[in-house]
């Protein structure tokens, strides 16, 4: 645990790895809280499952969750932006390991900014998967 609440994140910590499965059903769930259809992520008899490439949010979450368990801080934080390469596929059942490390803090216009740098790797070859940067904005202060 890094610390108490996402807002007291800085520049270079680490944040602890998580390490999952990537079930069939987790993904299945995650295609229907998105409206996913295709039978390439829900599954189909004898046609393999992949999971989505957006999936790497929940990975972000989880993350979050082991290095701050007090929740973002005095404000709601903000999903703002991000950026993800999708390097290779990642098929139902692999055992995945997810990193992240803050890369930059600052504040433009009354709004307060993390990005945080993930990357996926498969835990046993450590075959990177996804890099994913993602920007939150941890306070908003309106103009005026």
């Amino acid at each position: 645990m890094l610390g108490r609440l996402v807002s007291d994140l800085q520049v270079g910590d680490d944040l602890p790895e998580v390490e999952y499965v990537a079930s069939p059903f987790m993904i299945r769930e995650y295609c229907h809280g998105v409206e996913e259809t295709s039978e390439r992520f829900v599954g189909a008899p004898d046609s393999g499952q992949l999971a989505m490439p957006t999936l790497v949010h929940i990975d972000k979450l989880r993350v979050l969750e082991q290095a701050c368990p007090g929740g973002s801080g005095p404000v709601a934080r903000l999903h703002y932006e991000y950026d993800a390469v999708y390097h290779r596929q990642i098929e139902a059942g692999a055992r995945l390991r997810v990193s992240a490390q803050i890369e930059a803090r600052s504040e433009r216009g009354g709004r307060e900014r993390l990005v945080i740098a993930f990357e996926l790797r498969d835990a046993a070859t450590g075959t990177l998967h996804t890099t994913y940067r993602d920007t939150t904005l941890l306070s908003y202060r309106p103009r005026g």
